[in-house]
């Protein structure tokens, strides 16, 4: 049975710059602001994110993008202080990574 590499939220360097995995294409539906649902055609699996999650995604799914760049971009729009929002986003990026989602790279 292969094993996953599993990137752990203490390991995540603020420079590594995250991507969509090669192959993976998303589809988006929502509702209402609050919850998102993605669809990844490449292994046929559907998310539900909260706002949070899907605006990190999106940005990714844009370009490549650092933990510190993302915590720049949302800085302005969310109440938290710079290390509480690098923190999520780390965890974000985490999950997404566990979820064949989203994945680090060498910037």
């Amino acid at each position: 049975m292969p094993t996953a590499v599993v990137t752990s939220i203490a390991s995540i360097d603020a420079r590594e710059v995250w991507r969509l995995p090669d192959g993976v294409w998303l589809l988006w539906q929502s509702w209402d602001e609050d919850e998102i649902i993605v669809f990844n055609q490449a292994s046929d699996q559907t998310h539900l994110l909260d706002a949070f999650s899907a605006a990190v995604l999106r940005q990714i799914e844009g370009s490549p993008q650092t933990i510190s760049d993302l915590a720049r971009l949302f800085a302005a729009g969310f109440e938290l202080d710079e290390s509480e929002l690098t923190a999520r986003i780390r965890a974000v990026c985490a999950r997404f990574d566990q979820l064949g989602l989203a994945e680090p790279g060498a910037s």
